[in-house]
């Protein structure tokens, strides 16, 4: 890409929204399929004219755009295969316009579906409910013609599209549609531009019908132990008069693999239905009772509905939890897309569904066979090893006999998903003559042939499936791995974004780079060795919090922050640790702690009684920690106050209490174990039965990274065990209304979640109240995996996005467990004006029980 044509866009879009590093560029060369290419440069447009300028030089110097929302195909439909630009629209991302009394919206095509349907609620909504709705964007859905469970009764995507705004290749911009109810004013190029996955223009701006949302929604389940009489029953219920909102078939396979994951005890049976209707409760009611009567009368078995809307949500947990599930049935294997969403009609998906576990058989390859029976829609998902090679070749061949399959069923290559890379090899097969049309069509909107060129086999060129194939070097190849178990967890990624609604850093910077996505493929780089450990690299390892937010909102529950340190550790062995970690480290070699600061320092805040005294065997070991000791001025003597009030037999190692490690740990130093060791040694001579510390960092580290030979205990855990023995009574009012923040280390890495909530809410007078984002689902403070040291800026802006949630709830103080958290939220509390910030404190859990004392 010649330099000229590049400072010409970044004119156009700003500098910041240009990129062409090389590591940002291969984290944006994925989606969910099996397919793989890197652009040339990415770029974020966030209007209209930006986009039209783009296009008008892309086209002048024939650079190819692939248009890309939040990635969550399963096609490839956003691989950019023939490099160029990747224009990502994430961060157009504006609702416009809400008209509940004319029943439409206008949106920007950055917007996520369940954004859109949570500013809907609870009134209105956007019918067509696609599995990835909390993470995929209106534009991508429109571009595919997704649809989900419910196209049974509301239909697909482009069903609810009334207009659009359309950039074109020449950079001319144009609008579509209108927004009445209906129109007839000539072509139909609304319905043109949607479902073209990005080849004929690029759509800045969406109009979209919404209805009321249902008085009454009811969900039923049934068992069927032979797969033709679920099959029998779909056709019944499609001959009755019974208005389904959702009808979906899992077949053996599926029902197998969601009991393994979800242990929900489905029963062994080769077939079962889930069933939905919505309507007015009377008529839902009556449909419920006949739909009952047809599934008994098709020799039906554990049949149950229910319209309480926790139980729906339970018992639609087992389709939900489907997908996700296929990546951990088997160690070492995962979910593969292919050939995976072809439409049936509705009678003909029992005779689908047996013909897809014959072809499974014959190739002896795992495949579970669900779907939206409803509509016809049937997904064949492949379970393989993507190392390896045989079971590519067989995964091939089969997904060409299911294509025979599908056709001679009289269906359709794709129902939902599009054609992409994964199905352009077969698209004349359906298409014929037609595809014809389809290219005049393209050459004649887009005769330099720029918007995402290499898609629905539109340049006559021969595709074969696995052309453009991610797994290259991977399959078949001897892998310089890390361990078993974690190269594993790095190929069980099955790149689908989820994780962007739980990482911190992504939400600072919307850069797949600072996702886990995006790290997660770094990794995979690096276990095949197409990457290098580098200082480029390691920006974008240490710049992850480690919080584990990822780990909550990934379906496939990877442990993603292990995987990051990891990769920390490769890299420091290379010599690729960034300074901030490395004069921590040498700091604790010559100190004790990360901050510098001299040894005697330590044992400033304690009592003057503990602190010259040698350290002496006791019950309680008290572990400071660095931070409390050296940052915080009252975390230390909050602790002292609480032990001396309980009257604990304990002790302190004063200044000879050196660093936990937990920094090694996070650092990926190899000198970590010499901490431990170190430590150890200390705390035999000591002969403590518990160490107790008021340090979540430490607390982790002691707990679950040093030898078992000590109980160990975060103060919140040793108070509630105080309070519930009566040792320690809180008898001062402490009239504050506080909200509790999870810490990441003491909350989803150690399940410590009770503990504080049930000493605060001890404490006489004081008012607890939850972050609407709490426990599991907690939000980092911005300040942990070393982020703080690495990128203030980063970890401020986290800190400040987390307190902005409780900025206007007249709130007195936010509290946590961790000084760590209370560091980092306070310097974010202070980058906040104080007009906005009020009276609002924070404060760590120790001071406002020594307050109580």
């Amino acid at each position: 890409m010649p330099n000229r044509w590049k400072e010409k866009v970044k004119k156009i879009v700003g500098k910041g929204n240009f990129i062409d590093e090389k590591l940002e560029l291969i984290c944006y060369s994925r989606d969910m399929s099996v397919h793989q290419g890197i652009p040339d440069a990415l770029v974020f447009c966030t209007t209209t004219d930006q986009i039209s300028n783009l296009l008008r030089v892309a086209n002048k110097s024939k650079v190819p755009v692939t248009v890309r929302g939040s990635g969550t195909s399963v096609t490839g439909a956003i691989i950019p295969i023939r490099g160029g630009l990747v224009l990502d629209l994430t961060r157009m991302d504006k609702i416009k316009k809400v008209r509940k009394e004319d029943g439409y919206v206008v949106v920007e095509p950055g917007v996520i579906c369940q954004h859109l349907n949570s500013s809907l609620s609870p009134t209105h909504f956007f019918p067509p409910d696609p599995g990835s709705s909390n993470v995929c964007t209106i534009g991508g859905m429109v571009a595919t013609n997704a649809s989900g469970t419910r196209a049974v009764k509301y239909g697909t995507t482009h069903d609810w599209v009334m207009g659009l705004e359309v950039v074109l290749a020449s950079g001319r911009v144009i609008r579509t549609g209108s927004y009445t109810p209906k129109t007839s004013s000539g072509y139909d190029l609304t319905r043109l531009f949607a479902n073209s996955e990005g080849t004929l223009g690029i759509m800045t701006e969406i109009t979209l019908k919404i209805v009321p949302v249902p008085e009454y929604i009811a969900f039923a389940k049934a068992a069927f132990a032979k797969l033709e009489d679920a099959g029998k029953t779909v056709a019944d219920l499609f001959a009755s008069s019974i208005g389904l909102s959702a009808c979906e078939i899992l077949d053996i396979i599926s029902i197998k693999v969601v009991n393994k994951a979800m242990k929900l005890g489905l029963p062994d049976v080769e077939g079962m239905l889930f069933i939905e209707v919505d309507g007015r409760e009377p008529a839902v009611r009556e449909e419920m009772s006949a739909i009952e009567n047809i599934c008994k009368s098709n020799n039906g078995i554990d049949i149950a509905w229910s319209a309480n809307p926790k139980q729906r949500q339970a018992l639609w947990a087992a389709r939900g939890g489907l997908v996700p599930s296929l990546s951990r049935f088997k160690k070492g294997y995962r979910l593969i897309p292919i050939a995976e969403d072809f439409g049936v009609p509705v009678s003909k998906v029992p005779e689908a569904i047996r013909g897809a576990q014959e072809i499974s058989k014959k190739y002896d390859m795992l495949v579970a066979t669900f779907g939206h029976a409803g509509d016809g829609n049937v997904h064949t998902t492949f379970i393989l090893d993507v190392r390896n090679k045989d079971e590519w070749k067989k995964a091939e061949k089969m997904a060409e006999e299911l294509v025979d399959l599908a056709m001679s069923l009289g269906g359709t290559l794709t129902a939902e998903h599009g054609l992409g890379i994964a199905k352009s090899a077969f698209a004349d097969r359906e298409l014929s003559s037609s595809l014809d049309v389809m290219r005049e069509i393209k050459k004649g909107l887009d005769p330099n042939s720029i918007l995402n060129p290499g898609k629905l086999s539109l340049d006559k060129k021969k595709v074969k499936i696995l052309d453009h194939f991610a797994f290259s070097h991977v399959a078949g190849k001897k892998l310089k791995g890390f361990s078993e178990e974690l190269d594993d967890e790095i190929l069980v990624c099955v790149q689908c974004g989820f994780c962007r609604t739980g990482c911190p850093t992504f939400e600072s910077t919307t850069l797949e780079s600072k996702n886990a996505r995006g790290r997660i493929l770094l990794a995979q780089g690096l276990l095949e060795e197409t990457i290098k450990p580098s200082m480029e690299l390691a920006d974008k390892m240490y710049s992850c919090s480690v919080c584990a937010g990822c780990t909550t909102t990934c379906p496939c529950s990877i442990e993603a922050p292990e995987i990051i340190l990891a990769c920390r550790r490769r890299l420091a062995q290379a010599g690729c640790m960034p300074q901030s970690m490395t004069t921590m480290l040498e700091s604790i070699e010559k100190e004790g702690n990360p901050f510098g600061s001299p040894r005697r320092e330590r044992t400033d805040l304690f009592p003057k009684k503990y602190q010259k005294i040698s350290a002496k065997p006791a019950e309680v070991l008290l572990f400071l920690g660095c931070l409390p000791s050296y940052v915080d001025m009252e975390i230390v003597p909050a602790t002292f106050k609480i032990m001396q009030a309980a009257d604990v037999d304990f002790t302190v190692l004063g200044e000879d209490e050196d660093c936990c490690g937990y920094v090694h740990y996070l650092a990926g130093s190899g000198d970590f174990m010499k901490r431990v060791k170190s430590n150890m040694k200390k705390f035999k001579e000591l002969r403590p039965r518990m160490i107790v510390t008021p340090c979540a960092g430490c607390y982790r580290a002691l707990k679950t990274l040093y030898p078992k030979e000590f109980m160990v205990f975060h103060i919140s855990e040793y108070v509630k065990g105080l309070l519930e023995e009566g040792k320690l009574k809180l008898a001062n009012l402490v009239t504050k209304k506080v909200v509790y923040h999870d810490p990441c280390d003491l909350g989803r890495h150690m399940n410590v979640y009770d503990e504080p909530r049930e000493v605060l809410r001890s404490i006489p007078g004081l008012v607890l109240t939850e972050f609407e984002k709490n426990r599991s689902s907690a939000v980092c403070c911005g300040g942990g995996g070393g982020l703080m040291a690495y990128d203030r800026e980063m970890s401020l802006d986290i800190s400040k996005r987390r307190l902005a949630e409780v900025l206007e709830e007249d709130m007195d103080v936010v509290v946590s467990a961790c000084a760590a958290c209370k560091d980092t939220l306070r310097k974010g509390l202070r980058a906040i004006p104080k007009e906005k910030r009020g009276t609002l404190t924070v404060a760590d859990i120790t001071e406002l029980i020594a307050e109580a004392i």
